[in-house]
């Protein structure tokens, strides 16, 4: 004996209503699921076996995109690049000065290349060497400490320019997790770098102005490689501080699925 079930008109309306409620919940959360991913990424996946060669692809790839800033992400434009701050303190050798930057304008850094990149991606550990032909800067300074065991104190305007540099930055990161997402963020920035020329311009505004300020420009270029050198270690370290603050402006806004496929 079979049972017939009876639909009245307003039962099949609830059961419409249902099923398309249904399709429409399944589509939302398919959609939630995914994260489209934007233009200026190119994905890379943990099992490859050309994941650094893949690596450094992504990153230059980016360089086109973050010339003028990824507002989404919080980076800021990167040509040029514009540093409120930033301090250098160098304690040995024949140079032992602290130097104050200030309003720093920095042009031709997005000119970059990643030359090879080598990648732990299970510990968040990369390393990139890159290279930049030209940097130019300007900006505001105060220095004050000795040159050669002679007392230096001196504020004004700056201008540098550094030609064929190289560069080898290390990166530890580890995965955190903020709001059931999972990113990477680093921790520690390691960097060294080296140049093949370099020129410096000051405009001094306590020593008597341009008088002594010549005099202080002649001696920064004829020692500049002896300069460059002696101020690597200071130089490098304000430089990855300012390069952890950018790339975790970056990281922090993309999950690791969107760029790191399993």
């Amino acid at each position: 004996m079979q049972c017939k079930i009876r639909y009245t008109t307003d039962t099949l309306i609830i059961y419409r209503l249902f099923k398309i409620l249904f399709f429409v919940l399944i589509a939302i959360a398919h959609t939630h699921g995914e994260q489209q991913t934007p233009e200026y990424i190119l994905p890379c996946s943990r099992s490859d076996p050309e994941l650094n060669n893949c690596i450094k692809n992504s990153f230059n790839h980016l360089r086109t995109y973050i010339v003028h800033g990824l507002k989404d992400l919080d980076v800021p434009p990167l040509d040029p690049l514009h540093i409120k701050e930033m301090a250098m303190e160098n304690n040995a050798g024949a140079v032992q000065v602290k130097a104050l930057f200030t309003d720093i304008i920095v042009k031709g850094v997005s000119n970059y290349t990643i030359k090879d990149v080598r990648a732990d991606i299970n510990k968040y550990r990369i390393d990139v060497s890159l290279t930049v032909p030209r940097v130019e800067t300007r900006g505001k300074y105060e220095v004050i400490g000795r040159v050669l065991l002679l007392p230096v104190q001196s504020s004004g305007e700056f201008w540098t320019e550094f030609l064929n540099i190289s560069a080898i930055g290390k990166l530890y990161g580890r995965e955190i997790e903020r709001n059931g997402e999972k990113y990477m963020q680093i921790d520690k920035v390691f960097l060294d770098f080296n140049m093949k020329n370099a020129r410096f311009k000051v405009k001094d505004n306590i020593n008597n102005g341009n008088v002594l300020g010549e005099a202080i420009n002649q001696f920064l270029n004829t020692n500049a490689q002896e300069l460059v050198q002696e101020m690597r270690p200071a130089a490098s370290q304000s430089i990855g501080k300012l390069a952890k603050q950018l790339l975790n402006a970056g990281f922090n806004h993309i999950p690791l699925r969107v760029w790191l496929l399993d």
